[in-house]
């Protein structure tokens, strides 16, 4: 053997080696995100307590949603795409001679769109310090706060147009508006957090000689607490267990998934999503192994679990409705059964319940302002 088939050999050997350590990475990746994801353990919405809580209940469970970078440092402004109302396009600072309508491409009037821009931070759910320059600047960058809340924020430019965190070359600014979130799944913001955004915004504030002025503290720390107590009364995660008589091959279930319109995304589970682009529901391994392209050519699944998030999904029972029948169709293409988390069989009746207790959840969404799914519900529930 020549030493250049040997080098091959050996190059071979560090490729097979190096996409082993990888994909051993990326599992225990996703083991520590699902355990970070779920630190507060909850119960089964199929026994019979009144409601399956994702924050305080006992049975661990992955949440349907995008994840935080893998350090364990907090999520920091311009960490979060600031959301955008869809089909806008990305606001434009237009030059003093340009005669096109700001929103002419988005088919939005300006008066429209800035409103969209302005509603980004909600004094509902955010506490937004006000910062006004004592004259225009150009700005190189925005700070970074270190809050474990998600703080977003929005721009006033000279000619008085509002624009999303995103510094447009050339263009200088008299206000940013910060919003610190009050209230997420790992709970309401602290009177210690808040203080420490507080003393943060206005050391950068002085930085600029400008002005800053913050919302009454505790009214907005009382009013925090009473929204949390809210979310965690219609904070749910149902999982519907599908136990088959055999594992099933990894690549008959990425068919079965595929055809039913689901994809699998980079959280190592299947989702059928909406036009918008949100999870309606989801498909796991039961084991929280992630499926991949890779594992699912070779391993196979000794049972599955549907999961459907209640408060981020819109179109309420009738999307629950369609994934209870596909979790039907999954019974019968792999002879499952439908389970709960103790292995209790799940009867038509049993389906029922969950789906009447839905309907009560749904509707004390609405009476409350905050839609299932809707923007609100998204930022609350994440």
């Amino acid at each position: 053997m020549s030493d250049i088939q040997i080098g091959l050999l050996m190059l071979g050997g560090v490729i097979i080696a190096l996409v082993f350590a990888f994909n051993t990475y990326q599992e225990w990746r996703f083991r520590k995100r699902t355990r970070q994801a779920f630190s507060r353990h909850h119960a089964d919405v199929l026994l019979d307590v009144p409601k399956n809580h994702v924050r305080d209940g006992k049975q661990e469970r992955l949440e349907p949603v995008l994840l935080q970078d893998d350090d364990d440092t907090p999520a920091y402004l311009n960490d979060v795409a600031p959301l955008h109302h869809p089909g806008a396009q990305p606001p434009a600072e237009p030059e003093a001679s340009d005669d096109i309508d700001f929103d002419e491409a988005s088919g939005m009037d300006t008066a429209d769109h800035q409103a969209l821009i302005v509603a980004l931070l909600d004094p509902s759910l955010d506490f937004i310090a006000e910062v006004v320059f004592s004259r225009p600047l150009s700005l190189s960058a925005l700070p970074r706060f270190s809050v474990a809340k998600r703080v977003q924020a929005i721009l006033r430019s000279e000619r008085g147009l509002w624009t999303p965190a995103e510094l447009l070359p050339g263009t200088r600014y008299k206000q940013i508006n910060f919003g610190l979130q009050l209230v997420d799944r790992s709970g309401a913001v602290t009177e210690q957090e808040l203080a420490s955004f507080c003393q943060q915004i206005s050391h950068y504030a002085e930085q600029f000689d400008a002005q800053v002025s913050f919302p009454q503290r505790q009214q907005k720390l009382v009013a925090a607490r009473e929204l949390d107590r809210f979310c965690a009364d219609v904070d749910v995660l149902i999982g519907i267990n599908i136990v088959p008589a055999a594992p099933i091959p990894g690549g008959r279930l990425r068919s079965v998934a595929e055809a039913a319109g689901l994809q699998l995304e980079p959280d190592g589970q299947f989702h059928y999503l909406a036009d918008s682009g949100n999870s309606l529901y989801s498909l796991a391994s039961a084991d929280q192994t992630p499926f991949s392209m890779l594992n699912l050519q070779d391993r196979t699944f000794p049972a599955l679990t549907l999961l459907f998030d209640v408060p981020r999904v819109a179109g309420g029972a009738a999307v629950f409705d369609r994934a209870m029948a596909f979790a039907l169709q999954l019974t019968q293409e792999f002879g499952a059964r439908l389970v709960d988390d103790n292995r209790r069989e799940l009867s038509e009746a049993g389906l029922l319940k969950i789906r009447e207790q839905l309907v009560r959840i749904y509707g004390n969404m609405d009476d409350r302002g905050i839609a299932p799914g809707s923007v609100a519900a998204l930022r609350l529930f994440a």
